[in-house]
């Protein structure tokens, strides 16, 4: 969602819904809707009006990891062959759960990290610096999303986490691409 818009639409197999942790899966193939819009502006606006274009996921798969209240999700991404392609810490408003689904808010920062969790990175701090210096984000709410995104990697790199041993977890071949609810679009 952005600014009470859907900004994107994924359908994903749930292969955990527990009340420690959400498990989500979208195998290759999937049909999904994304923005035509790739960049905000500065402001946080958008220079035009977006529209939602059909896209087909064409990498290995997507795991999406989420406890519940955290202001992230961890995903492994995997290669055409399975393998671990890198993990990458989405920060986010918490899931919230709806009739057809779960919705989020992207807050702009993410974290990649090396699929051996060796070493990781930030992503898109140059967004976060745009969005604080336009007046969207308090550098407060930055220093805060910088301390969320080090606990997440600190909890991926413990080995004791909720996160642990879903490097090794395969999706059931016989599971069918996920496809859209009819009614996707409701708010």
């Amino acid at each position: 969602m952005w600014q009470g818009r859907i900004w994107e639409a994924r359908p994903e197999i749930v292969v955990q819904d527990s009340p420690e942790l959400l498990a989500f899966y979208m195998p290759p193939g999937t049909l999904l809707k994304e923005t035509s819009v790739k960049r905000l502006e500065p402001t946080g606006a958008v220079r035009k009006a977006w529209r939602l274009n059909d896209v087909t996921w064409r990498f290995g798969g997507k795991l999406r990891l989420s406890v519940p209240g955290r202001a992230y999700s961890v995903i492994l991404l995997r290669n055409s062959d399975g393998s671990p392609h890198e993990w990458y810490i989405n920060l986010e408003q918490p899931l919230q759960r709806t009739e057809i689904g779960f919705d989020y808010a992207d807050e702009v920062l993410d974290v990649i990290v090396a699929p051996d969790l060796s070493r990781w990175r930030w992503e898109d701090e140059d967004e976060l610096a745009e969005v604080v210096s336009a007046g969207l984000f308090s550098e407060k709410h930055a220093i805060a999303l910088h301390a969320e995104g080090r606990a997440a990697v600190a909890a991926l790199q413990s080995g004791k986490s909720v996160f642990s041993g879903w490097e090794n977890w395969r999706p059931d071949p016989s599971w069918p691409v996920p496809v859209l609810s009819a009614d996707w679009d409701t708010l």
